[in-house]
C-alpha cells in the first residue's frame, strides 16, 4: 500500500435532533460539505428533524496536499434561501479519532471494515441568535478492494499526515 495513491471515503450519513426552521415544526435538511475548493451536497429529506442522507464521496489523498479541514454545514431548504441549521468542521488528521465508539481512540481502517463505526458530531451556532440543536453522523474510511489489517492502514496514514 503506497500513500501516494490513497482514497479516503466519506460517509455523511444521517443527522438527529436538528432544530424546526418551518412552521410546520419540521426542517428540510441537507448538508454542504467543503473541502478545500470542492463542494458536496447531500438530498434534501423534506418534513423532518432526524434526515438520513447516506451520502458518500471520495477523497483522493496526496502527501503534502492533505485539505487541513473538513466543513458541515446542515441548512434547511426553503422555497426561497435556507435556513441555518447548524456546522462542524473536522480537523483532517483527526477523521478517524472516533470510529471505535469513543471520542479519540479511533484508528485508521478500511471503509467497509465491520469495526469502522460512524460516529456522532454536535452541530455548532455560528452567532448567538442561531437556532442549532442536534447532531450530525460522519463515517470515514479508504477504499481499496481488499480490506486491509487496521495496521498498515495506520502505517500509510501517519505517512501521510506527517
Amino acid at each position: 500500500m503506497t500513500s501516494d495513491t490513497l482514497t479516503l471515503r466519506m460517509g455523511v450519513i444521517e443527522a438527529r435532533n436538528l432544530a424546526a426552521a418551518d412552521k410546520t415544526g419540521f426542517s428540510d435538511p441537507y448538508a454542504v460539505i467543503r473541502i478545500n475548493s470542492k463542494k458536496y451536497t447531500t438530498k434534501v429529506v423534506k418534513q423532518t428533524l432526524d434526515p438520513v442522507w447516506n451520502f458518500e464521496f471520495d477523497i483522493n489523498m496526496h502527501p503534502g496536499r492533505l485539505p487541513a479541514l473538513i466543513n458541515i454545514t446542515v441548512w434547511d431548504k426553503d422555497t426561497f434561501g435556507r435556513d441555518f441549521l447548524g456546522e462542524v468542521t473536522v480537523p483532517f488528521k483527526n477523521v478517524f479519532d472516533r470510529n471505535a465508539g469513543g471520542s479519540a481512540d479511533g484508528v485508521a481502517r478500511h471503509y467497509g471494515d465491520s469495526e469502522n463505526q460512524s460516529a456522532w458530531y454536535t452541530l455548532n451556532k455560528r452567532t448567538e441568535k442561531n437556532n442549532v440543536s442536534g447532531e450530525i453522523s460522519l463515517r470515514f474510511g479508504f477504499m481499496e478492494k481488499v480490506i486491509r489489517p487496521c495496521e498498515e492502514y495506520m502505517a500509510a496514514w501517519d505517512q501521510l499526515i506527517v
